[in-house]
């Protein structure tokens, strides 16, 4: 690393190893590179090390950098959107997105244990004794058991047009139950 040299230029300087240099530059755009990246991929954890990144190839490839084509700040700013769609199509981002999914899911399936809990106090559970046992077996697999129709077909080993008969056919079925004992 080199001393700063009176009269040249951040670029320049960095070109030579000079780490104020970069500090410098850093101080001055990283606000910037941080809002452009924050816009693309917003995880504000990952942003932070996408700007750390986009510094370092800064760094690493500042003879790249020609002034005459444009301005360090539209270059920075060019490594740093690259970089953040980069990110965005990269595998561990996608399985990331994926696992926040599944985080979502959890809280998912938690609401949807309050609702089944709201359901059988108002005693929709209850009026289902009055159909069919297979009817009774596919709304409890489905409806109360979180089963897909593909799932419950699979499950019980009968093909997945039967299973949306059945359960259409108990929905018919409920709604007279639920006229009737109103």
């Amino acid at each position: 690393m080199s001393e700063a040299t009176p009269g040249l230029s951040i670029t320049d300087r960095i070109r030579q190893g000079d780490k104020k240099a970069l500090a410098e530059l850093y101080d001055a755009y990283s606000g910037m590179v941080y809002g452009v990246v924050l816009k693309i991929v917003s995880n504000r954890e990952l942003v932070e090390e996408i700007v750390q990144d986009v510094f370092l190839r800064v760094w690493k490839n500042m003879e790249n950098f020609d002034p005459t084509k444009a301005r360090i700040s539209t270059w920075i700013i060019n490594i740093a959107r690259n970089r953040a769609i980069d990110e965005l199509r990269s595998k561990s981002f996608r399985n990331q997105s994926e696992n926040q999914t599944l985080e979502n899911s959890v809280n998912e399936v938690d609401r949807a244990e309050s609702t089944n809990q709201k359901v059988d106090t108002i005693g929709i559970k209850n009026l289902t004794r009055h159909l069919r046992p297979e009817q009774q077996q596919l709304i409890e697999l489905v409806y109360f058991g979180g089963y897909t129709h593909e799932e419950a077909a699979e499950h019980l080993s009968i093909p997945l047009g039967t299973v949306k008969t059945r359960i259409r056919n108990s929905i018919l079925e409920l709604r007279k139950i639920v006229k009737i004992e109103s």
